[in-house]
C-alpha cells in the first residue's frame, strides 16, 4: 500500500461544536491509492487521534463490520490505544473489501465514520471524513452471444525445473559417501586380503625382489636382512632381538609356525654382524631362502 497521509484535523475539527477542538489535539487519517480497485480488493484506513488530558475515546463509537456502501463491506476494525505524555493516543485500523463488479470505470467512497469522545461535561462528536476513490471492472464489456464465454488466454504449460545443480550436488555426495566407504574397507581389511595387504612384510617382499636383489656380492644378503628385520621391528612396534623371540611369539602367535626359520633367522643374523667371519658369511649366503621366510610371514599376514 503506497501510503497518502492526509491531515484532516483542522478541517474536521473547523465544523465540530465549540468543545470538540479543546479535546483533540491531532486527528489524522492514512489512506492508500485513489484508483485503480476491482471485486475482492482490500482498501486500509489508518486513523490516528490524540486527545489532550481528561478526553478519551468511546470504543463502541468505532464503525462494526458489516456492509458500508453498494460497493464496500467494512471486514474488520482495530484500536490500540495508549497514554503518553498525558495525552491518549488512539490508533484506529479500517479494513474494507470492495464486494460489488463494477461495469465500467465508477466512483465510490469510503462512509465518514463519526466517533464519540468521552469528556469531562459530556460526550463530543469527532468526524473521520469520507475518501474518495474509483473502482473498474475485471473485464471489459464485450458484445457476444448469449451463453459464450469471453476469449481468455489460455493458461500458460509448467516449465521445466532446473535440475543441473542439483544433480552436480547429489553426485558430488555421492562420490564422497564412495571415497569414505572405500577409505573404511581399506582401513578394516587391508593385512586381511591379499589386494588389500600392505603391512611391513608386504613391504620387505617388495623390496628383496626390486631392490636387494640387483645388489652386487657381499653387501645384498646383509642388506637383505636389514629389510627383514625392519619388518619385524615394524610388526612388533620396538626392536626384536634374539634373545625376545619368545615374547615375540607371544604377542604374535599367528608366527608361531615359523618359529624355527624365524629363530634360524636371528641367529645367522647375529654370527653375520657380529660373528668374526662375518665377511665371509655374507660373501657364501644365498637370498632365496631369505625371500622364502618373508614371503611366508606376508602370508601370515595377510591372513592365510
Amino acid at each position: 500500500m503506497r501510503p497518502v497521509a492526509v491531515l484532516v484535523a483542522l478541517a474536521a475539527l473547523a465544523g465540530l461544536p465549540g468543545p470538540a477542538p479543546a479535546a483533540v489535539e491531532s486527528l489524522t487519517v492514512t489512506t492508500p491509492r485513489q484508483f485503480g480497485y476491482v471485486i475482492g480488493d482490500l482498501i486500509e484506513h489508518r486513523v490516528s487521534l490524540v486527545l489532550r488530558p481528561g478526553f478519551e475515546l468511546d470504543p463502541a463509537s468505532i464503525p462494526a463490520p458489516g456492509r458500508s456502501t453498494r460497493w464496500l463491506s467494512l471486514n474488520e476494525a482495530v484500536l490500540d490505544g495508549k497514554t503518553r505524555d498525558g495525552n491518549s493516543h488512539h490508533s484506529i485500523v479500517l479494513r474494507y473489501q470492495v464486494v460489488n463488479a463494477a461495469p465500467t470505470v465508477v466512483g465510490a467512497g469510503t462512509p465518514p465514520a463519526s466517533l464519540r469522545i468521552i469528556g469531562p461535561e459530556g460526550d463530543l462528536p469527532v468526524v473521520v471524513p469520507a475518501w474518495g476513490f474509483t473502482i473498474g471492472p475485471i473485464v471489459e464489456p464485450e458484445e457476444r452471444p448469449p451463453g459464450t464465454r469471453p476469449d481468455i488466454r489460455p493458461a500458460l504449460a509448467p516449465g521445466p525445473i532446473p535440475t543441473t545443480a542439483r544433480t552436480i550436488r547429489v553426485g558430488a555426495l555421492g562420490l564422497l559417501a564412495a571415497g569414505l566407504l572405500a577409505l573404511v574397507v581399506w582401513r578394516h581389511l587391508r593385512g586381511r586380503l591379499g589386494w588389500f595387504a600392505s603391512g611391513p612384510f608386504e613391504h620387505a617382499c617388495r623390496r628383496l625382489e626390486r631392490g636387494v636383489r640387483d645388489r652386487p656380492a657381499p653387501g645384498a644378503y646383509a642388506d637383505a636382512l636389514v629389510v627383514v628385520h625392519a619388518a619385524f621391528n615394524s610388526t612388533a612396534g620396538r626392536a626384536v632381538f634374539a634373545h625376545e623371540l619368545a615374547h615375540f611369539f607371544t604377542e604374535h602367535p599367528r608366527f608361531e609356525p615359523l618359529r624355527e626359520p624365524i629363530e634360524a633367522l636371528f641367529a645367522e643374523s647375529s654370527a653375520l654382524f657380529y660373528g668374526p667371519d662375518a665377511e665371509s658369511r655374507s660373501c657364501a649366503q644365498s637370498l632365496e631362502p631369505l625371500r622364502a621366510l618373508c614371503r611366508a610371514c606376508r602370508d601370515i599376514e595377510r591372513g592365510r
